[in-house]
């Protein structure tokens, strides 16, 4: 079963990065109007003509092969179809859209899809890169390079130097003030930070090595339903969100040993009080 729904997401993600890479990407960043492009819930966060489209694609493709399949997206809300069945598929569109805007090429479409029993197969695709991440429960977490095979990921390399932590920020706040602070409380144990702009991708370049671990507070389901699955069954240490809602119910998503001297090292503190806003991406 997991087998099939990941070809669903293969495809839908492939869909999706398909519209995206119809733009081309420029020397100097794409103006407003060239990417149909409006703000949400702030002056940074960007919602362009392309996510629009390229959710509609993944849309169409899930619908195509799972009618009967819940779907929660970024850009257009859940749908529920009247004969649903236990099947629910969480897809970001456009993951990165401000590197998107300003022809930063880590952006990527990701598609994940979960049962009853969890998180069954994701799939994220980032077109600029020309790179696809993929995982299936119990199947293990596979990514290629267009033009090559696929390459078993497992994760990164235990007891290196200079570890390389991926972390992101809110827009603005008190939320951005608690995540810089606890920034500062896990330095110490990395050699340096990464800020990439795609929480996807962050979890993707944890499950293959590139980076050692990822923490980021208040994502949004969508942000890390593929990615998680896919670090998870590289065998990293994963910590999702306990709700899919970061806004109201922010939370921390980890992936990694965040301290090597504490096995596992996935739990982090959570602030007294933080208003409800929306994260980067």
């Amino acid at each position: 079963m997991s087998q099939g729904l990941l070809a669903v997401a293969r495809a839908a993600a492939r869909a999706g990065a398909a519209v995206l890479a119809e733009r081309t990407m420029t020397p100097t960043p794409a103006t407003q109007a060239e990417l149909g492009a409006d703000t949400k819930s702030s002056g940074s966060d960007w919602v362009t003509d392309y996510d629009r489209r390229a959710e509609q694609a993944v849309r169409d493709i899930i619908t195509a092969y799972r009618p009967d399949d819940a779907i929660s997206g970024e850009e257009f809300g859940h749908t529920q179809p009247k004969n649903s069945s236990d099947y629910r598929w969480s897809i970001d569109p456009l993951d990165g859209t401000t590197n998107f805007i300003r022809s930063i090429p880590q952006f990527c479409t990701s598609v994940a899809v979960q049962g009853p029993d969890g998180w069954l197969a994701g799939a994220v695709v980032a077109p600029a890169l020309g790179r696809t991440w993929y995982a299936s429960a119990g199947g293990g977490a596979y990514s290629t390079v267009e033009g090559a095979e696929p390459v078993r990921l497992n994760g990164p390399v235990l007891g290196r130097s200079g570890r390389l932590l991926a972390t992101g920020f809110a827009y603005a706040g008190d939320r951005r003030d608690f995540q810089l602070a606890v920034l500062a409380e896990l330095m110490p144990h990395f050699g340096d930070v990464r800020r990439i702009g795609s929480a996807a991708l962050d979890l993707c370049m944890v499950a293959d090595g590139t980076l050692d671990a990822y923490a980021e507070f208040g994502t949004q389901e969508h942000d890390w339903a593929a990615g998680a699955l896919i670090a998870e069954e590289a065998g990293v240490p994963v910590r999702r969100p306990f709700s899919g809602d970061g806004t109201n119910h922010p939370d921390w998503t980890v992936a990694g040993v965040l301290d090597p001297e504490q096995a596992g090292g996935t739990e982090l503190r959570r602030p007294t009080s933080v208003r409800g806003e929306s994260v980067e991406d």
